[in-house]
């Protein structure tokens, strides 16, 4: 009897083995993909495999994270971009913070947010400033502090984040002032000194910029080199360098928006180029050209450029015509902006380009050339920060598991 049974038993285990080997490995991933992001919270491990699938599933229902303010706590929102309501999504407020320093969001992508604070530094005369950045999951609410990068000389550090095609790779960059004097190279007259009977101009002298790279499999920065030009520093960020988009493998800023106007950007080998805005007809008003009111945007994959004018926008694209890279306009159509309004944060989602003011959400739809009015938070916008976002298990490290 007892053979028998023990034959018994191998039997109905061989059975469930055979079983669980029909299901395929596809199949079991699709239904470990369907538990929720929040039940993943306390895994130390993530499989890739469930990474992508989870990622997929949950791009399917994509939205945008918002964070309308600035505060103590950074609290962050999910939002439909056609009804334009906010459901908070997370609040974060690690420990190892600045004291007295405010978090601010700078980009966003596979789930994975990046934010930055000041340095809270007592000696008011060192010379040497810094942003702690950090990796956040605000499904997870994980947060992971970078290391510090090398001090920058009387410049605050200008950062774009990169992301690789492997689900958990990325990289920080960080642009910085080196403090060191370019002999060969000088600045723009300041002012004029007497030396042996005659007035001389004095120059100002011009230091060296550096850009480090921060890689998510190295977990340490890395000293790439000089760069060809600084990002401009934009008054409509708390953190003025700081504003950048990631289209195809490249990471964009904007340099300048004097003709002809300048943007830099680097890949994620850590080559650098520089492109020319685009040229507007001669014999237009200066308001009719670029504008101050001209912001990057990642359109559909692609790297966009919109100009907002008084009366109208345009709405430019570099495309590859197969043997060089130009600038396209892709739309021009009216805004019922008003010359007083003062446009503070843009973004592109679907076939949206979602405008904020100071109350208001602006949403235009590309498909329709409609545009929507929407009221924003009862205590209005101050520094707001909103990307496109998708749910995701994706640990800060980058550290999933094969």
């Amino acid at each position: 009897m007892r053979a028998l049974a023990t034959e018994s038993k191998q039997k109905m285990v061989k059975t469930r083995a055979q079983s669980i080997k029909r299901m395929s490995v596809v199949d079991a991933l699709c239904i470990r993909s369907q538990i929720s992001v929040k039940s993943t919270r306390y895994c130390k491990t993530v499989s890739k495999h469930l990474a992508k699938l989870q990622l997929a599933e949950s791009g399917k229902n994509s939205s945008l994270v918002v964070c309308p303010a600035m505060g103590k706590t950074m609290k962050l929102y999910s939002m439909d971009a056609r009804r334009c309501k906010l459901s908070l999504l997370s609040t974060i407020d690690p420990s190892q913070r600045s004291p007295e320093e405010f978090m601010y969001m700078i980009s966003s992508y596979n789930g994975i947010i990046c934010c930055v604070n000041m340095i809270y530094d007592e000696d008011v005369e060192n010379k040497f400033c810094d942003l702690q950045i950090w990796i956040c999951n605000p499904c997870t609410r994980e947060t992971l502090l970078l290391p510090q990068g090398t001090p920058s000389f009387e410049f605050e550090p200008s950062i774009g984040v990169a992301y690789g095609s492997d689900v958990s790779d990325y990289r920080v960059f960080r642009i910085f002032c080196t403090g060191k004097i370019i002999p060969e190279e000088r600045g723009p007259a300041e002012g004029y000194y007497f030396q042996e009977g005659r007035y001389f101009t004095k120059y100002s002298h011009v230091l060296a910029y550096e850009c480090e790279v921060y890689s998510s499999s190295t977990g340490s920065w890395k000293n790439i080199g000089p760069v060809p030009c600084v990002p401009m520093s934009c008054g409509l960020r708390p953190f003025r360098r700081t504003g950048h988009i990631f289209v195809d493998g490249k990471v964009y800023w904007l340099v300048s928006l004097d003709g002809p106007g300048k943007i830099l950007s680097v890949d994620l080998e850590g080559r650098f180029e520089v492109i020319n805005l685009p040229a507007y007809p001669d014999g237009l008003r200066e308001e009719e050209k670029i504008t101050e009111a001209s912001h990057l945007v990642n359109l559909k994959g692609s790297l966009g450029l919109l100009v907002i004018h008084p009366d109208n926008m345009d709405l430019w694209v570099w495309k590859h015509d197969g043997q060089k890279y130009s600038w396209d306009i892709e739309l021009s159509d009216d805004v019922p902006i008003k010359n007083d309004e003062l446009i503070i944060a843009v973004t592109a989602f679907d076939n949206k380009i979602i405008c904020v003011n100071d109350t208001h959400w602006r949403v235009y739809d590309m498909e329709t050339k409609k545009w929507k009015r929407r009221r924003g938070p009862r205590t209005g916008f101050c520094n707001p920060a909103m990307f496109p976002f998708t749910e995701s298990v994706l640990p800060c490290n980058g550290g999933v598991k094969q």
